[in-house]
């Protein structure tokens, strides 16, 4: 039976022991570190529009919001 080494640094491990399959190779948890993160699905009417991984889809955050809302004069709908 084949020996299972972390792809990195060449530990062995075991039977039972928690790792990460990466592309096909085998590492284990001293070598990868796991930063949680959110993501969101985004959803119209029931309908999905699309999530916060898609490049065409984005939360504007009020600070970041560069509207300046209509010209004077200009009609409002």
């Amino acid at each position: 039976m084949a020996k299972r080494v972390c792809y990195n640094c060449k530990t062995d491990m075991p039977p039972e022991t928690e790792h990460y399959e990466i592309n096909d190779e085998v590492y284990c948890t001293d070598c990868v570190k796991a930063h949680p993160y959110t993501s969101y699905s985004y959803y119209i009417n029931g309908e999905y529009v699309g999530g916060s991984e898609d490049d065409h889809t984005r939360y504007v955050e009020s600070l970041d919001d560069e509207y300046e809302g209509e010209e004077d004069g200009e009609e409002q709908q």
